[in-house]
């Protein structure tokens, strides 16, 4: 495992970085500021978000009321910022606060000061000092890793050697070839770690209120195999609708777009509008499931002493089974392809965000949204619902985009009736 982190690490911040070149051609941020002297005086009150660029060290002692990105060969925070932190760096110093959540993809990142929410860092090394303290979770990536400070939250580690001290309030879950736990550590809830050793604990000093769990080499391959397993499973399903959805764009275009105003503009009517369809789509499967089974009592039925009862029950069935289902596997389909223009919907939020006046129903709009619903529909109990939800939205919108647009074409069918009507001058 550390020879892959190893590898893995320095490439992965680099690829985040170079993706993150290339969205700045098209920020439509407030305040941009490139150049090799970079600095944030604690005068400094910038009342908006703020993306810095520069191939040498940036600080930040002033006050920002937004978000703060900044990538440099070393970035510094010491002053206070009411958004999210985002830092692409060689680098990474936060000594200040944080009120929203702090991302890092740095070769050594370490934190001094206080982050409201949460942090999620990807780097070589990484340090949570003694006067650090998080809000709510950490998730971190990293070879090496201290942990020193105070977390409110869950704190989840994936390195080569691990070193806790700190006071965790949530549940702790490490994936390491060394875990060292030493005096005062303190874990409020669980403690689960991978690793081929058993973590050496100190006998005292060391407080861990919940359950402690082993999960030995022989375990934990099983369980990243059922990982990898699961995650081919999304990325298929997120590739399978990426190309349905562009299939269905080469005739649908049209549709699409007004479904996706639909959406837009009538949001909650397209919710109760697919309520009220997903509804009778499952009433269409529930009859075909009973014309089924009474399929099965007409036949019984006819072969014994009520050969005219059965008849009228086989005739019954015949009938509706294929009518319900079709409307069941109809009521499928129209699902799925809610869940893709939903996909566009979230895409084009995300794209507004960096890029002026984008073109609708793109590719890259398609892409992000079906990630970010792979993500919040991957949220266990909850994702099911959200899922629904998501899905009966954008198919209640394509029902009432179908709608407006054979109003439109009736009405067009009306006024060429009329005017072929009208007498030849």
């Amino acid at each position: 495992m550390s020879k892959a982190l190893t590898r893995i690490i320095p490439a992965f911040i680099a690829a985040m970085s170079c993706f993150f070149l290339v969205l700045t051609g098209e920020l439509s941020a407030s305040v941009i500021e490139k150049g090799d002297d970079i600095q944030f005086s604690p005068l400094h009150h910038i009342d908006d978000d703020v993306y810095t660029f520069s191939k040498n060290p940036i600080s930040m002692d002033g006050f920002i009321d937004g978000d703060f990105t900044s990538m440099a060969s070393d970035v510094t925070i010491n002053g206070e910022i009411t958004g999210n932190g985002n830092l692409f760096a060689i680098q990474s110093f936060h000594n200040g606060i944080i009120k929203g959540s702090l991302r890092s993809f740095s070769n050594s990142f370490t934190i001094n000061g206080r982050v409201d929410r949460s942090v999620m860092a990807v780097c070589t090394k990484f340090n949570l000092s003694g006067q650090g303290e998080i809000g709510r979770d950490i998730h971190v990536i990293a070879v090496d890793v201290d942990i020193y400070g105070t977390v409110g939250g869950d704190l989840k580690i994936k390195g080569k050697e691990v070193r806790l001290m700190g006071n965790i309030e949530g549940d702790v879950f490490i994936e390491a070839e060394r875990l060292i736990i030493s005096a005062p550590a303190v874990i409020h809830g669980d403690l689960t770690y991978k690793s081929a050793t058993e973590a050496q604990i100190d006998s005292f000093g060391v407080t861990i209120s919940g359950v402690t769990e082993w999960i030995k080499e022989n375990e934990a391959a099983d369980i990243e195999a059922d990982e990898l397993r699961n995650t081919v499973v999304i990325f298929s399903e997120i590739l399978a609708a990426f190309l349905f959805g562009l299939i269905l764009l080469i005739p649908g275009r049209n549709y699409a777009k007004v479904a996706y105003t639909q959406l837009k503009e009538k949001f909650a009517v397209s919710l109760a509008t697919g309520f009220i369809a997903v509804f009778l789509f499952g009433l269409a499967a529930f009859l075909a499931l009973l014309t089924s089974f009474l399929f099965l009592v007409g036949f019984a039925l006819a072969s014994g002493d009520t050969p005219i009862a059965g008849a009228m029950v086989l005739i019954f069935s015949t009938i509706i089974f294929p009518v319900s289902a079709f409307g069941a596997v109809s009521g499928g389909i129209l699902l799925y392809v809610g869940k893709i223009l939903m996909a566009f919907f979230i895409g084009m939020f995300l794209v507004r965000k960096f890029k002026k006046n984008p073109v609708l129903l793109s590719k890259t709009q398609l892409l992000l949204g079906l990630i970010v619903l792979a993500i919040i529909f991957a949220i266990p109990y909850l994702g099911i619902v959200l899922y629904l939800v998501g899905s009966m939205t954008g198919a209640g919108a394509i029902i009432l985009a179908i709608r407006k647009i054979k109003f439109k074409f009736k009405i067009d069918d009306a006024d060429s009736a009329s005017e072929d009507s009208k007498p030849l001058s």
